[in-house]
């Protein structure tokens, strides 16, 4: 009998160290700039997003793809994407002939599969409503071959796209947010998913929302990472950081829904947003944007490590 007591105890101790781990998005350990733009060039105060692969090409084990802010900026020309390359994910030498995409492309995000660069980013047209594409490349900067993955939809944002291949599944989930904030009545922000197991035919994929809310929600990312989905989003605060932009998690046991809020929330709070997650040997990583003045939009690159 003592020993079913103790074993049950030991059960109950284990399944509340579990849970607690669960519903917290793991501490971070280390936090540092890794990314600049360079002073009257192209990428001047607006480096923004950022996106790792493991390539193993070239002479450097990791190639990033980063995107500029402008987002209020209605003028494609100053949409541009370039590529940055490191070995121990701290130090990063930009690609001299940046910018690799010229044009019309925001929040650039890749994966590097079949010996392939799919990158997704999104475009906008004249009535600044947003959209979807993907184009791929096999040596990782001349990209080609734009295909449609998401299309424009009237008063409507397509875009904050993140690419992303479950191992848990082998289906690749294309993350992205939906929404109708520029509407004057009944806003809406929604957190999206397309889904499929042939890359090429995630533009065949029904979408389904997963967060659906009348405030800000934008920008996920996701990461599968001590047995746990965990989904980091963009909110603007109205609470006790109002005017702050803040990243927040969520969690789930599912890939494709039933997320629940971190209890540790904000993860990231000063002006923090735009966060990019990725599992790299065995450790996660978090590339996120940080202003350094919100209202001249002057932002730079800063990663994470968490436990």
């Amino acid at each position: 009998m003592k020993t079913l007591k103790l074993s049950l105890l030991i059960f109950l101790i284990f399944g509340a160290k579990t849970f607690a781990q669960k519903n917290e998005y793991p501490s971070i350990v280390w936090n540092s700039v890794i990314l600049q733009g360079d002073k009257c060039n192209w990428d001047a105060n607006k480096v923004h997003t950022f996106s790792i692969v493991e390539a193993n090409k070239d002479g450097y084990k990791y190639w990033a793809y980063y995107g500029l802010d402008h987002y209020n900026n209605t003028n494609p020309l100053v949409k541009k994407s370039g590529l940055a390359r490191s070995n121990d994910l701290e130090y990063w030498e930009k690609y001299e002939h940046n910018p690799i995409i010229n044009k019309n492309c925001r929040w650039p995000t890749v994966i590097f599969a079949n010996e392939t660069f799919y990158m997704f980013y999104a475009e906008y047209n004249k009535s600044y409503d947003s959209r979807i594409v993907m184009q791929t490349s096999k040596d990782g900067t001349d990209f080609n071959n734009k295909t449609v993955i998401v299309p424009f939809e009237k008063g409507k944002q397509n875009q904050n796209p993140f690419i992303y291949f479950n191992k848990n599944d082998n289906n690749f989930y294309l993350f992205y947010y939906n929404g109708t904030e520029r509407a004057k009545t009944n806003k809406k922000w929604n957190i999206a998913i397309k889904k499929s197991n042939n890359i090429l035919k995630l533009k065949d994929s029904k979408p389904k929302f997963i967060i659906s809310l009348s405030k800000t929600i934008a920008a996920p990312s996701i990461a599968f990472y001590n047995n746990t989905y965990y989904l980091l989003v963009e909110e603007f605060d109205t609470g006790k950081l109002s005017g702050k932009w803040v990243t927040n998690a969520f969690y789930s046991d599912k890939i494709d829904g039933n997320y629940k809020r971190a209890k540790n929330n904000p993860i990231l709070s000063n002006n923090d947003a735009c966060a990019f997650q990725y599992v790299i040997d065995n450790k996660l990583y978090v590339s996120y944007s940080h202003a350094l003045d919100k209202e001249k939009t002057i932002w730079n690159l800063k990663m994470i490590k968490v436990k």
